[in-house]
């Protein structure tokens, strides 16, 4: 005969015994299938029982497992695509902005340089027109203009008059005046240049200033001959310097 340990309540009895005379349990070794063997002390007892019976260590395999909590994984690997999804889109939407700036950037330059042409030869009609009326000389472009029945116009004022009288010239001025509309309005959307275009938007500035500045001069012309062509010489000049420099920022 040997003692064994119950494997209800752990209390030593006989191998021999078929009830625990401590806790009337059925006494016999578990089965293969439901026994559990304690890691502290080697006694074998029902899996069911969330403790060894003979030294109280916890049966763990009755603990519950751990669940792999792939939940914060899966999002964080969502939160990874959206965020490289919102960079990229980011990303093309400032490219996409980058390639308009530069489009309008481009057709406002040439904009001005076809307004400035214009003017480039109506301020050179003024200044001859005034200056013929003045001292009386006669020239097959001007004439129509300082002459009146084969005789020099007394004021050139009346000259000026005649020139801006004239429906051909009205329309060159009109077209100056649409020209300008088209620039100005273009100049607006281009107030916020995109950081790498922020030095050519410094350049056009200073381009847009002359050109605006030639333009109005032949819409409305003042001074004297004098100081007329002097000031519309000089703004001929910076507007042709400046569009030589808008150019380096071009393609």
């Amino acid at each position: 005969m040997a003692l064994i340990h119950c494997p209800n309540c752990g209390k030593l009895i006989s191998d021999m015994a078929t009830l625990c005379p401590n806790c009337n349990s059925q006494n016999g070794d578990p089965s293969a299938n439901d026994a559990v063997t304690c890691s502290e002390c080697g006694n074998k007892y029902s899996k069911e029982q969330n403790f060894c019976p003979a030294c109280g260590c916890p049966n763990n395999s009755n603990l519950p497992k751990k669940k792999k909590h792939k939940g914060i994984a899966i999002a964080a690997i969502i939160l990874t695509i959206v965020l490289a999804i919102g960079l990229f889109g980011a990303f093309v939407s400032n490219k996409s902005r980058a390639t308009v700036y530069y489009d309008n950037l481009e057709t406002v330059t040439y904009k001005m340089l076809d307004g400035a042409a214009k003017a480039e030869t109506a301020g050179n009609l003024i200044k001859s027109v005034w200056y013929n009326a003045i001292y009386e000389e006669r020239d097959s472009e001007t004439d129509k203009y300082t002459l009146k029945n084969g005789k020099f116009v007394d004021d050139f004022n009346d000259a000026l008059s005649n020139l801006f009288s004239d429906e051909e010239y009205q329309k060159n001025i009109l077209a100056i005046q649409n020209n300008q509309d088209e620039v100005i309005s273009l100049m607006k959307q281009l107030n916020n240049p995109p950081r790498e275009y922020e030095e050519a938007y410094s350049v056009l500035k200073t381009y847009y200033d002359n050109y605006l500045s030639m333009t109005k001069m032949v819409i409305n012309p003042a001074g004297s001959l004098q100081s007329f062509s002097d000031e519309f010489n000089s703004a001929d000049t910076e507007t042709v310097n400046s569009y030589e420099k808008m150019k380096l920022y071009l393609n």
